[in-house]
């Protein structure tokens, strides 16, 4: 039976109330929503080092408060499996094989989680999803196709964007809907603060200062450390940046400068660390500071490959985590293998010999870098003819070092499309369709929601995509 659908569930009221706002006050809206993103440096760097501000899409999505509830419940279990997967990798061979690392981040992997042991460990993450809040079926239409737990990114970006469309776009359709209440989601600076915060009571440290690390130099990519350590002050916390080679260990206490430091969060993954170190870089400190559990996200969110997925959807390897957790498995993960020849099982559970399933089967599936971000790579089966998805899968047979964790299959779903208002170069307004996708970030306290726009397929800011707000209505 569908679920009872709000009278402003569907995107397109928000659409047409817009419509309605006399052509000149459209354009001006249009104006002053890029203006206060610019302000806002809602940006994003080129491989260049040019800085571009980001487009955001002029009228919010809607989202139900049961909606929201729901998607919480689901992330916060999802979250817990991911979490318990670093105790599976230590001690479960065929965990490990799924996550492939080099043998220089698997030792240090290996060496760090023995030392922390069965302590409380806190990943941060962001769960990208297919998500259709005006689906009468929207529950069973929602489905994650990868996770983001180290650096994780749109913190800033997503509360800031619903700031500015509830500032400058809401209160210009709500005179002609008066009683169309709306409200933002949670702010993700704040669920990062909340978790950075109970993470430091967990670990029995005094206080709560925070060192955000990320290797100072790099070019290209969204910076919003400086952003997060400005909200974090303003709510009363001692913060600071810090280049993960300017950790040290002071009479036992971890300290960047002359400041002692509680709980480190990290922007860099593995892969950079062990890097820097093979370049000479000294990182005792923030070796200590894993090996001391000080550091958001642990090393537990270092699993967060695409092949994680695997596991996940594997019957045999699901049974490892909670009836409630493989129900979500089921029902919201994508069906995901690492491109190999192996036996494994298909999205129906029958038993397959995997590459030729998947040369038959080119139109249910995506091929993705294991380890990669950035939407790069991704070849999109329904889109290819045959022999470019042949050549594809080649390429990803081919593929295997620890350095890209090979290429994953994984099963295909229709990116959702929304309409959005769009400002031609003439001044008219109309309608054009827009692929969305949504990241959550959930901790017991709220949800936050990074939504992202694009004419292409793969939607992913670095490839010149746009992003939405989100606001919350009864």
């Amino acid at each position: 039976m569908p679920r009872r659908r709000s009278r402003w569930a569907d995107q397109l009221d928000v659409n047409e109330l817009f419509l309605k706002l006399p052509p000149a006050e459209a354009r001006e809206l249009f104006e002053r929503v890029h203006a206060a993103a610019k302000v806002s440096q809602v940006t994003y760097d080129d491989d260049e080092g040019v800085t571009h501000v980001v487009p955001i899409m002029i009228r919010p999505r809607l989202m139900r408060l049961e909606q929201e509830a729901y998607y919480q419940r689901v992330c916060l279990d999802l979250n817990k499996a991911i979490e318990r997967i670093a105790s599976l990798y230590l001690h479960e061979p065929q965990i490990s094989e799924l996550l492939p690392f080099t043998e220089r981040e698997d030792i240090w992997l290996r060496e760090t989680l023995a030392q922390v042991g069965d302590q409380p460990q806190t990943v941060i993450a962001r769960l990208d999803a297919n998500a259709d809040f005006a689906d009468d079926e929207w529950d069973g239409q929602f489905h994650f196709f990868e996770t983001n737990t180290v650096g994780v990114g749109g913190m800033y970006y997503a509360p800031k964007v619903d700031e500015i469309l509830m500032e400058h776009v809401v209160p210009a359709i709500q005179r002609f809907a008066p009683g169309l209440v709306m409200r933002p989601p949670s702010d993700m600076r704040q669920l990062l603060l909340d978790q950075l915060a109970e993470h430091a009571k967990a670990i029995k440290r005094p206080r709560c200062n925070v060192a955000f690390i990320q290797e100072t130099g790099l070019i290209g990519g969204p910076n919003e450390f400086p952003f997060l350590v400005e909200y974090l002050v303003s709510r009363g916390v001692t913060a600071v940046i810090c280049d993960p080679r300017e950790l040290d260990v002071r009479d036992g206490e971890l300290v960047c400068g002359d400041l002692p430091i509680d709980v480190a969060y990290r922007g860099d993954e593995l892969a950079m660390l062990v890097e820097l170190e093979a370049q000479g870089g000294e990182l005792r400190g923030l070796r200590h500071a894993f090996s001391n559990n000080q550091v958001v996200s642990s090393f537990a969110g270092e699993l967060d490959h695409k092949s994680t997925f695997e596991i996940l959807t594997t019957p045999e390897l699901a049974s490892r985590f909670t009836q409630r957790q493989q129900r979500i498995f089921k029902n919201h993960v994508l069906w995901t293998r690492r491109v190999r020849e192996t036996r494994t099982t298909d999205p129906e559970g029958v038993e397959i010999d995997l590459v030729p399933w998947l040369r038959r089967h080119k139109d249910r599936l995506v091929l993705k870098p294991n380890r990669s971000f950035g939407g790069w790579g991704i070849v999109v089966g329904p889109h290819v003819d045959l022999a470019q998805w042949d050549d594809a899968l080649a390429s990803a047979l081919s593929e295997s070092s620890a350095e890209t964790g090979g290429v994953v299959a994984q099963q295909y779903v229709d990116v959702r499309v929304k309409d959005f208002p769009t400002l031609a170069e003439d001044g008219s307004i109309g309608l054009e369709e827009f692929y969305v996708v949504c990241g959550f970030l959930a901790t017991p306290r709220g949800i936050g929601v990074l939504g992202r726009a694009s004419k292409k397929r793969i939607v992913n800011v670095g490839q010149k995509g746009g992003l939405t707000g989100l606001v919350v209505v009864p």
